[in-house]
């Protein structure tokens, strides 16, 4: 590519909007709100009446998986029972119609919802999954029953509420912050919710005959993940299930779990195709232009790689080792290169676009850099005054002068946006409602905005690969970069979607990696299932249930037996192997090679503990002569080299402590950067330093060597020639040299070390006794053994591997878990769930020993309702950046006494062999925000409380809405115990914290 601009002529002309709802439709009555927490504990108490159906039919262990219809855009699966039979039926009348003619994928998903079976519809973003979802819903209204929409997260419930209101009639919401027409036909509910109704057997429960899960590829979040599966494995056999997926390798390992588990039919359509397909470019630091690396049908284009790279910083820029210099280069040169893409996105009518950054703070700095550009007109200046004002009006006069909200207009008027996890929901759905109106142009945001929002864009813009995961600093995984990079091209807008990724000069990426993120496969659907103490006290509590059965439906036990089967397959590879080399050898020389190998083997090791003694005894380093033949070994085995000086003290280069070091000659080879062992006739000699501890043996041996021997000489390299090759000349005559004896010779006076050196001789004795030495192919023999040896060892590590897929996991952990409940009194000694147990079962917002243990240690009587709140806001803040601790003497006193809890819990944890972190443990408390917490329930305001703290606004109000969910959810066990006092202390609590900014409606209620 000459010009790296030209490519964008292709994007003058776009296609015309195509419609994809119909107009006929209505908004709903809704019923009316739960504004109290009362009301909302009422509709999630245990129903007695309605008890847990379990599906308690065994698994179902004949499976069959037909392939119904391949194409080069879509493919169509059945995986079923054996004795199940795929009869297609001829719809009669659609129970929804749409104005544009329909996906291959979309056609065959709707087939196989007429059939009433569970359909998994992988395909990628913005491809229309959305369809099946509706099909499914108006085919539930069509047939009168009730259908559940479950979403990960509550933002994405609100929005997809508002959207479900638009096309139907009676569409419901639950998100434990707001429920809105509880008794509709069509509720709307995050999974967690969806997952406490079970345990509850609550009415709606009972009534569903369609659940549909949305994102469910969110199944392999390591904290969320879980939720999935239990809520999964509850529902009972006869409701359909609907899985919307983004692309997932492992589709059919996945459908043919379910239909495991419900035993009942499981159909897969798949789609690669890509509605809007994608050009992705490099922009390099500082450059004029992006090119093109990855075309629309995947050729990666290396010279357009290398001609970026080579357009970075000069190479003296490159060198600068400087990191503070560095960093404030990169960090100016970044607004200026962010500028030039904004500039350039506008100028070529690619907006709208997002820009992805992995930092909170970096997305506020990137939008405030571009302040100064202006890409809205008069009209929308004035579109976007209106939304935002008319938004705020729902605030108090107060509340619209936080800096926050302040801050964010001129740059909204401007056509710049912000998205991410601390700003103000509020602020947050605006920004979303101007995004989806194409009023915004520029869009900096988190990776949170690539998840289930329906929000694309023309152009994605990545600041960087690599992202900060909590442990360390890695690319972003081929999966992330599909889901983020997804959002580029809007179907029926964009023939083209665009990808630019900007390139550190000072931090070039390397091309391996960036084909690996390009190239590479989704991420596997794997199981991150993991057993909870809520979980297990609610199966305990259910009668004729129990966590086995949990456990061996789960998803990830699934995976683990179907591991077994490929397990299995390279076993049996590796045991006709191993019996091939087996039958090599007759009874008695099986017998004779297997002791001399024993033999050696201890031998090496014993000798290994002699050679460690004797360098341990100062009386070695005398024997460190010039000229000295000793054996050298690190990484590398070095072989025989020569001394060239005596020990010396220098600092190691992996401990701070110095240690005695020699200098040796020895032959070497130079392949590449690296030199290597090599043999004489082929090798050049050079001088080395070894730490004492890589002197495997110390030979007899000393050869003439002049100490001021100088490398440098040109008669160097001949002169050791000679040497090295009579000395090997020598060697080959010997088995090897010999040794200098550390008693008789080096006069070492260590009980230890003689004991050693009589097992050493012992060993050596029997070695030179075994009649193998006199035979002919005795290296030969020896070979295929040491081979045979290899071999049993792999197959032993299968054999391993194969245990453990087959047996029930977490069978010990469960175990564990149990003790543990027993010995903290949460079940008695026949496994029923006591009252603290009971308690327990209610608390899933955060820590539910803890807090059953806080709230049975009596922690909370006689303490004010703010400082409840305060003292639990500890366990439910996330925000992990380290703050100060509370000012207030009594808050701090609580926390103290929290995690002095906390530790007694995790000792007892320990106790039972439960593999836990105990620091981690008790340092999850995070008491950064008691002290906001305690000012916002006193009645304090949100903009006097956060103008002495430094923590994101949206972080507050996380925290603030998790404590009242965790307030919800006490004052629930409150009442199931009977205590009426407690319950009405938590709702107490709940009045002071429900207020105000915190618990503004969602604009899309």
């Amino acid at each position: 590519m000459g010009d790296p601009l030209s490519m964008f002529d292709v994007f003058e002309t776009e296609d015309q909007v195509m419609e994809d709802s119909q107009d006929s439709t209505k908004r709903p009555k809704h019923g009316g709100r739960f504004s109290d927490a009362s009301s909302y504990m009422s509709n999630l108490n245990y129903n007695d009446d309605y008890p847990l159906n379990y599906s308690n039919s065994p698994l179902t262990t004949s499976v069959k998986v037909e392939k119904i219809h391949s194409s080069h855009n879509c493919s169509h699966y059945r995986v079923a029972p054996s004795d199940s039979n795929y009869m297609p039926r001829k719809i009669e009348k659609y129970a929804k119609t749409y104005p544009f003619t329909l996906d291959e994928f979309q056609k065959r998903s709707i087939e196989s919802l007429e059939m009433n079976e569970s359909v998994l519809v992988c395909a990628h973003t913005s491809a229309g999954k959305t369809v099946v979802a509706e099909y499914a819903i108006a085919m539930g209204l069509r047939d009168g029953h009730r259908i559940i929409y479950t979403s990960p997260i509550k933002a994405l419930s609100n929005q997809k509420y508002r959207n479900l209101s638009d096309e139907f009639v009676d569409v419901g919401l639950m998100t434990g912050d707001v429920t809105l027409n509880p008794t509709a036909s069509v509720m709307v509910m995050t999974t967690e919710i969806l997952r406490s109704m079970l345990y509850r057997g609550s009415e709606i429960v009972q009534e569903m005959k369609c659940v549909i899960f949305d994102e469910v590829h969110y199944m392999r979040d390591l904290e969320r993940g879980v939720v999935w599966e239990e809520t999964i494995i509850l529902i009972p056999s006869q409701v359909s299930l609907v899985f919307l997926s983004a692309t997932i390798p492992n589709y059919l390992e996945f459908s043919e779990w379910i239909t495991r588990i419900k035993n009942v039919p499981c159909n897969v359509v798949s789609t690669d195709f890509r509605p809007v397909p994608l050009n992705h470019y490099l922009y390099m630091s500082g450059g004029q232009g992006i090119y093109l690396v990855l075309d629309e049908d995947n050729n990666f284009k290396s010279n357009n790689y290398n001609k970026c790279l080579a357009s970075g910083p000069s190479s003296n820029a490159s060198k600068d080792r400087d990191s503070k210099s560095r960093d404030k280069r990169r960090g100016s040169s970044a607004y200026k290169d962010i500028e030039s893409i904004v500039k350039l996105c506008f100028e070529k009518n690619l907006t709208p676009c997002i820009i992805f950054s992995f930092s909170k703070s970096e997305c506020e700095m990137l939008a405030t850099s571009v302040r100064n550009l202006d890409m809205t007109s008069d009209e929308e200046k004035k579109l976007i005054d209106e939304i935002y004002k008319n938004a705020m009006a729902t605030l108090s006069e107060q509340d619209r002068l936080l800096p926050q909200n302040l801050f964010m207009l001129p740059l909204l008027k401007r056509g710049i946006g912000i998205h991410h996890g601390g700003l103000l929901p509020i602020i947050k759905e605006i920004i979303e409602i101007l995004f989806q109106e194409s009023l915004l142009k520029v869009l900096f945001s988190t990776e949170t905005f690539s998840m289930g929002l329906n929000m694309p864009a023309k152009t994605v813009v990545f600041t960087n690969l690599k992202k900060w995961d909590g442990r360390e600093l890695r690319y972003i995984s081929s999966g992330e970069y599909i889901q983020m990079s997804g959002r580029a091209g809007r179907r029926g807008l964009d023939t083209i979607g665009v990808v630019i990724i900007m390139v550190d000069g000072n931090d070039p990426l390397v091309e391996q990696e960036v084909k690996k993120i390009f190239l590479g496969k989704p991420l596997n659907l794997d199981s991150t299932f993991h057993l909870g103490y809520n979980m297990l006290l609610n199966l305990m509590r259910i009668e004729d249930t129990t966590p086995e059965y949990l456990i061996e439906r789960s998803f990830m036990q699934f995976q683990l037996k179907n591991k077994s089967i490929d397990i299995t397959s390279k076993m049996n590879e590796v045991r006709a192997h191993l019996e091939g080399l087996r039958s090599g050898f007759d009874s008695e020389l099986f017998l004779q090679v297997s002791s001399l190998h024993d033999n050696i083997g201890r031998l090496e090791e014993v000798d290994e503990i002699i050679i460690k003694m004797v360098m341990r005894d100062a009386k070695a380093l005398n024997y460190f002569n010039i000229g000295r033949l000793i054996y050298v070994k690190d990484d590398q085995d070095w072989g025989w080299a020569l001394c060239m000086s005596s020990p010396k003290l220098k600092a190691s280069k992996l401990k701070a402590a110095k240690t005695y070091h020699v200098d040796v000659v020895l032959p070497v080879k130079k392949e590449g950067d690296k030199v290597t062992p090599s043999h004489v006739a082929e090798a050049t000699y050079t001088i080395k330093s070894f730490g004492i501890d890589c002197v495997k043996k110390i030979s007899q041996i000393r050869v003439t060597m002049n100490e001021n021997l100088d490398k440098s000489n040109p008669s160097f390299q001949s002169l050791m020639y000679v040497k090295f090759n009579l000395l090997f000349e020598h060697l080959k005559k010997v088995k090897q040299p010999p040794l200098l004896d550390p008693v008789e010779h080096m006069k070492i006076s260590n009980p230890e070390l003689e004991s050693n050196l009589r097992v050493s001789k012992e060993l050596r004795s029997q070695i030179d006794s075994s009649p193998l030495l006199s035979r002919k192919d005795y290296d030969e023999i020896l070979k295929k053994y040491e081979e045979y040896v290899k071999v049993k060892k792999e197959f032993e590590e299968y054999q391993k591997k194969l245990q453990e897929c087959t047996q029930i996991i977490m069978k010990d952990e469960l175990r564990h878990m149990k003790t543990v409940l027993r010995k903290l009194e949460y079940v008695d000694q026949f496994g029923i769930v006591t009252i603290k147990g009971r308690i327990a079962c209610e608390i899933n917002a955060s820590d539910e020993l803890l807090v059953a243990e806080l709230f049975l240690r009596n922690f909370f009587e006689k303490m004010e309702p703010e400082k409840i709140c305060a003292s639990l806001s500890c366990l439910v803040n996330d925000d992990r950046k380290e703050g100060k601790l509370p000012t207030e003497v009594t808050l701090l006193e609580s926390y103290n006494k929290i995690r002095e809890i906390a530790t007694e819990i995790v000792e007892v944890m320990v106790e039972c062999d439960i593999l836990v972190d105990e620091v981690e443990y008790v340092n999850k408390l995070r008491p950064t925000l008691m002290s906001v917490v305690y000012r916002w329930a006193k009645g304090d305001s949100f903009i006097d409380i956060l103008s002495d703290s430094s923590v994101f606004e949206g972080s507050v109000i996380r925290c603030i809405r998790r404590l009242d969910e965790l307030l919800r959810q006490l004052a629930c066990a409150s009442r199931n115990i009977g205590n009426i006092t407690m319950e009405e202390m938590f709702l107490t609590c709940i009045s002071k914290l429900k207020k105000g900014i915190a618990f503004t409606s969602s604009l899309y209620l």
